[in-house]
This record gives C-alpha cells, sequence and structure tokens, in this order.
C-alpha cells in the first residue's frame, strides 16, 4: 500500500510526482514506457513544438534547453528526463487495472491519444500517427487533411511544397468512398471531391481507459495549464487528507486595493481555475488558482468575477480593468469609491 500511485510519467505525473517529492509525501510514478515523456518522443511528428511555454514547476527553466520560440521536441525530452531523475518513478509498469497497485489516493495523468473522428468510410484514411513524413511521398498527389489543429497545418506544410494540391477541412467531411485508385470525399457545402491521400489529423482526446469514481484525473491542453492544474491539485489533496492551508495572501479590503490586483491577477488564471477574495474586516484574504466552484467571497476568473454570499450568486463583472473593477468592488463592499 502507497500513499499516492501517479499513472503516467509525462509532464502532468512528473509535475505532480515533483510536489508530492517536496511534501515528504510516499509516492511512486508508474509509466508503461522504457522512460519519460513517451507522448512527445513520437508526437508532434514533424518535431516542432508549437510553443517554448513548456517548463514545469520546481524545475530547471527550459530556456536552458533551447531558446528557440518553437522549440525541438526532443529537447522538450531531455528537459522531462532531467526533470524525472530525482523523483520515484517505476519505468516499464503498465497498469491494467488500478486494483493491482494498492493505494490511498491515485492520479491518472495519462495523457492523450490521436482522435479518430466517427465518419463512414474514415477506416479508408491515414492518420496522423500512421502517415509519413516523407514529403517526397506526397509527390504530384491530391491530399486532403481532415482536421484544423496544430497537428493538420504542421502536415499541411510539410507536404505543400511536393504535393499536387492540399485541402484542410474541419468538420464538414460527411463520408469518405474509395473508387479505384481514388479516394471521394463528400464535403458539407461544396459535394464530393477526389484525393488520393486522406489523412485524419484531428487533434487529440485523453485516454480515459483507467477512469474510475475514486480516482484524482489531472489534465490539460498545454503544459502551461497541466503545471497550473497540477499545483491546484496537489494543494487540494494537501488541504484534504494532510491539514496543510491552502496557500494565500493578504490584501486591504478596499476597493482601490482590490480592483488593482484583479486586474492584474485576471490575465493570468488558467482556464477551470479561480481566484477567491474572501473579505474579513479591514483585510482580504486572496487564494489563488483554486479549482473552480461555487465559494462565499468574490471568484475570480480571466473572463469575470461572481460574488457569492451565503452560496448565492449576488453580482457579476465582466469588464476586467481597474476602473469598471474598482466601482463593482465599491458597490458590493458598500463603501464610498476612492478615486
Amino acid at each position: 500500500m502507497v500513499e499516492y500511485l501517479v499513472i503516467g510519467a509525462g509532464p502532468a505525473g512528473l509535475q505532480m510526482g515533483r510536489f508530492l517529492h517536496r511534501a515528504g509525501r510516499e509516492y511512486v510514478v508508474v509509466e508503461r514506457g522504457p522512460g519519460p515523456a513517451g507522448f512527445f518522443r513520437e508526437f508532434p511528428r514533424h518535431r516542432v513544438l508549437s510553443t517554448d511555454d513548456n517548463r514545469l514547476f520546481e524545475g530547471e527553466p527550459f530556456s536552458r534547453y533551447s531558446k528557440r520560440s518553437f522549440p525541438d521536441a526532443d529537447d522538450l525530452v531531455r528537459y522531462l528526463e532531467d526533470f524525472a531523475r530525482p523523483l520515484n518513478v517505476r519505468y516499464d509498469t503498465p497498469v491494467g487495472d488500478i486494483s493491482d497497485f494498492p493505494a490511498r489516493h491515485v492520479i491518472i495523468a495519462t495523457g492523450k491519444k490521436p482522435h479518430v473522428p466517427n465518419i463512414p468510410g474514415i477506416e479508408h484514411a491515414e492518420t496522423y500517427a500512421s502517415a509519413t513524413t516523407d514529403p517526397i511521398a506526397y509527390a504530384g498527389k491530391r491530399v486532403l487533411i481532415i482536421g484544423r489543429g496544430h497537428s493538420a497545418f504542421e502536415t499541411a506544410d510539410n507536404i505543400a511544397a511536393t504535393a499536387k494540391l492540399t485541402h484542410t477541412v474541419g468538420r464538414t467531411v460527411l463520408r469518405i468512398a474509395r473508387q479505384g485508385d481514388e479516394l471521394v470525399a463528400t464535403i458539407d457545402g461544396t459535394g464530393e471531391l477526389r484525393y488520393d491521400k486522406v489523412i485524419v489529423c484531428a487533434g487529440f482526446r485523453r485516454d480515459t481507459a483507467l477512469d474510475v469514481p475514486h480516482a484524482h484525473v489531472l489534465t490539460g491542453d498545454s503544459i502551461r495549464a497541466i503545471r497550473h492544474s497540477a499545483r491546484a491539485l496537489h494543494r487540494t489533496l494537501e488541504a484534504e487528507h494532510h491539514g496543510v492551508p491552502w496557500p494565500h495572501r493578504r490584501l486591504r479590503n478596499r476597493p482601490d486595493a482590490l480592483a488593482a490586483t484583479i486586474a492584474v491577477r485576471a490575465g493570468k488564471i488558467p482556464d477551470g481555475l479561480a481566484d477567491v477574495v474572501v473579505p474579513q474586516g479591514q483585510h482580504a484574504l486572496l487564494y489563488d488558482e483554486m479549482p473552480t466552484t461555487e465559494r462565499n467571497g468574490f471568484v475570480v476568473t480571466s473572463t469575470q468575477v461572481r460574488h457569492y454570499r451565503r452560496n448565492e450568486l449576488i453580482a457579476v463583472e465582466h469588464r476586467l480593468h481597474r476602473k469598471p473593477l474598482e466601482k463593482f468592488f465599491s458597490q458590493q463592499l458598500a463603501v464610498p469609491c476612492i478615486a
């Protein structure tokens, strides 16, 4: 019996492992592959990341591995290998059933896998994971790429110089049929078009095979989202199971002070999380990046401020600039607005 079982040694699992390691908790990270960052050893296929914001908390800055705006994916693999080195990670350990690994708390951080949409005839298409990355293979061919995300456009860019024509479409493909050596795609609003190859680059979906009701799921659409979600989950576990208070700081309970802080903080709060401001006499307590929920006080997201009192929504402010916020807090705190 281990206290914490973390499944997956990608960015999410490693970040959680580092938090548990620093807190002195008993934990193990299990990974089915022979090393960390299995996803990034394969994806993106053309080995160029879409952003340089790939750092995790409590580790070396990613800029020590690459200073490029769009780094090579292998730089991220090296970074995560070094990040994982001091942690208790057990490789070559696939998990088929969570009950085979007794733990008081289970955290699922298994990452994503390529998504294949449910389109009639999709079996005639290649996928982002299986299609060759050699542009010569597409020389003189008509290629349809299904998808409008990073994987679709990196594939289109790779073959544009050699392919006869390249079309990228979103969710408008109705069906695909094979007629001899050609693939006929029926596209909503366009009709039937003929191609030599169809490649599905429809993004990724989280692997839910191990999901069970009692487990905590850790995921995110980017490494930035992952690192903040991991910190929020770790703080939640520390508060619920170890009596460690959620970190907070004190602000002056005045409209000008609250507005100045919230106007800055709103642009930094990741999706799915919220700052919570709780007025207490002359001061207010700011709890940053908590899981979004209804709480007494002011709940601040990247798009709005909601005021709850006794679990009832009192008011909402969508203008997250200093002056509108100062007016909002002045009304809600029932004190004069300070110029």
